[in-house]
């Protein structure tokens, strides 16, 4: 009997043992965070909102940050950090109604106070605001109460509801300002669904749930936003299960991976359109006959039926068809014989060397879209030598001053945050908006588009607007300061078990609501 009980408790102890070895294990494999990975081509200029310059950076902003208000899946403006929202009857202020009860991450009121200090610190000359033209239009905020906030504006404007959306006017933390200084941009602190942990430059930013976060989810523990410039490595970690939702994938992949069962592929609108600026002050480039030979030189509907399988659409106008004024011209038809005659004509019947700068990973194809140019232009004669750098010194090249700009050429592309053709049109052609002002890199200037560009912005009767900017069209495709190219699709994959991914034409996407299932 003893030998048989010493027998039972020894079984027990290895049951008991295994037990506690199986429940560990549980309780460990609950206890890891649900982690979503997204993989971009782009690593992030800033993680201060008002800083920012590109949709890229601006996923950072949107997972970090609210805005007062905001775009649903369908572009409609609705509440976000403003639970309503007056527009006076002269259009002249514009009054929002706050949440109450919603903190910073770093526990300091969200109310009217910081409302005035964010849109006073957009506003401020002394402060590194690239895209201010969303916000440039506003003359003073102050608050009415606690949480009342009346918007004085400059002029009655037609997109002003539909600018606040935008991620660079997001609200940050006045108290985290204060702390961090010029180091903000890398200590952010919002009111958003996600909190700021770690960012190892061209790595990686990682982003934590914020359990007190004022609105539905988040739903996932962590959102970590990978850097990876190849295209092809984007769709290996995919495949792999190392990333769980990736863009701007390579059209050649799609039908691979559309017939996983694993994976699912999105192919969404977009109003971005694809261009390469050319700087009409350039010796060379100053004339509009050289600036028209180069659309006539290049096959564009081969760039897009070829490199990108029919995922964009050939540009006809300055503006894409999503948006109100849109004027079909007509495109630039392939025609290198009239490439070469315009040329002749300019001066340059022997061509003439040049620099194209590109940047490789931001857009879908851009590299090899650059070399499809260069070969194009060599057939008529303009040797042309690519150059490209990581984005966030891309984008500071851009937006030096003339005086200090290297461009010759450069690829670009324009998906403004706002479907309105006033932040389409006016940033980019507006002689105001050269940099280091704005992204007008081509340093284009036409009077008579300047002066209707104006009407367009400071009206909001919207057949005026309507008429200003369809002729601003035709006059900027005359003129030429870009070689026109495409707008272009999203091509998204996900790994199948995550659901609820926002993304909208503006090329944002949103994981707010975002699921692993």
């Amino acid at each position: 009997m003893m030998a048989k009980e010493r027998g039972w408790k020894f079984f027990r102890y290895i049951g008991l043992s295994i037990l506690i070895i199986i429940t560990f294990e549980a309780s460990a494999k609950a206890e890891k965070p649900v982690r979503l990975v997204f993989a971009q081509g782009t690593d992030a200029e800033t993680l201060d909102p008002h800083a920012i310059t590109s949709s890229p950076n601006a996923i950072h902003i949107e997972a970090i940050y609210d805005t007062l208000i905001t775009y649903d899946e369908n572009l409609n403006i609705v509440p976000r950090l403003a639970k309503a929202w007056e527009v006076s009857d002269d259009g002249m202020s514009i009054t929002f109604y706050l949440r109450e009860g919603v903190t910073f991450h770093d526990g300091t009121p969200f109310n009217a106070d910081a409302v005035v200090f964010n849109i006073n610190r957009l506003l401020d000359p002394k402060m590194r605001v690239p895209l201010r033209t969303y916000i440039a239009f506003v003359e003073s905020a102050r608050a009415l109460d606690e949480y009342t906030v009346e918007v004085k504006l400059k002029y009655p404007h037609g997109p002003a509801l539909h600018r606040f959306t935008a991620p660079v006017n997001s609200m940050v933390s006045p108290a985290a300002v204060a702390k961090y200084g010029a180091e903000f941009g890398r200590n952010p602190v919002g009111t958003g669904a996600f909190k700021f942990v770690e960012w190892v430059r061209d790595d990686y930013v990682l982003l934590k749930k914020n359990e007190n976060y004022w609105g539905e989810g988040p739903y996932v523990d962590e959102l970590l936003i990978r850097v990876v410039p190849e295209d092809g490595a984007r769709v290996l970690m995919l495949e792999a299960g190392e990333a769980d939702v990736i863009v701007r994938v390579p059209p050649p992949d799609v039908p691979r991976l559309r017939a996983r069962n694993d994976i699912n592929v999105v192919v969404a609108p977009s109003t971005r359109v694809i261009y390469i600026g050319m700087n009409t002050q350039h010796k060379i480039l100053r004339d509009p006959r050289v600036r028209r030979a180069f659309n006539y030189a290049v096959n564009k509907q081969a760039i897009v039926e070829v490199l990108l399988q029919g995922y964009a659409t050939v540009m006809d106008s300055p503006l894409t068809p999503q948006y109100f004024a849109y004027n079909s011209i007509g495109q630039y038809a392939y025609n290198p014989e009239l490439a070469k005659a315009l040329l002749e004509e300019a001066g340059y019947p022997r061509g003439f060397k040049i620099t194209l700068f590109t940047p490789k990973g931001r857009y879908l194809m851009d590299y090899r879209i650059a070399e499809a140019v260069q070969a194009y232009l060599a057939r008529v004669g303009i040797e042309v030598e690519v150059k490209t750098m990581e984005w966030a010194t891309y984008i500071s090249t851009i937006l030096k001053p003339l005086e200090e700009s290297p461009l010759e050429l450069f690829l670009l592309g324009w998906g403004p945050w706002i479907v309105d053709p006033d932040q389409m049109l006016y940033p980019l052609f507006h002689s105001s908006q050269w940099p280091p002002n704005g992204f007008g890199a081509a340093f284009y200037r036409n009077e008579e588009v300047d002066e209707l560009l104006q009407i367009g912005t400071s009206s909001t009767d919207q057949e005026t607007r309507r008429k200003a900017y369809e002729k601003a069209q035709e006059l900027i495709w005359n003129d030429a300061p870009w070689l026109f190219l495409h707008h272009e699709q999203q091509i998204i994959a996900m790994r199948s078990n995550v659901k609820d991914v926002v993304i909208l034409p503006i090329e944002v996407l949103h994981f707010r609501k975002a699921r692993k299932v």
